[in-house]
């Protein structure tokens, strides 16, 4: 997860990754539902009923043009939100995007890379050199 501005060689570091990786990966995407299961069975949690989280998660998918693109045509994020530990998770059952967030990086850091890991990449998300080299940096750990 990227928590900073990139800088010129982080974005040089991840080109190269994306050449050496991209073209032997294939689309392996979970649906938001398969997200929203790992989730409750990987992580002690509550459900955090919160529309207004609800509706910011939402708004964050609407807002950015790569997430939206993810939404079939016409329809809406569907949120479903959690707490684990301090740590607020919230699912979009349509799409498998997801945000998660605490005042501590090191609580939410770690359970975001899960996630992110866990979704996988589809045909879109492997043309961004950003999203296949963080996949492969993650699952090379």
């Amino acid at each position: 997860m990227l928590t900073t501005e990139a800088t010129p060689e982080q974005s040089a570091e991840w080109k190269r990754i994306f050449e050496k990786h991209h073209a032997a990966m294939k689309p392996d995407r979970k649906t938001g539902s398969e997200v929203d299961q790992y989730f409750r069975a990987a992580y002690a949690h509550r459900v955090f009923d919160n529309e207004a989280f609800r509706e910011m998660v939402a708004q964050g998918i609407l807002d950015n043009e790569f997430s939206r693109s993810k939404l079939p045509e016409g329809a809406l994020p569907v949120i479903r939100s959690y707490q684990t530990g301090n740590v607020l998770v919230g699912i979009d059952l349509v799409t498998g995007e997801f945000h998660v967030e605490s005042e501590k990086e090191e609580e939410f850091v770690p359970v975001y890379d899960d996630l992110f890991v866990y979704r996988g990449l589809d045909r879109d998300d492997l043309k961004n050199f950003f999203l296949v080299a963080e996949y492969v940096r993650l699952t090379q750990k």
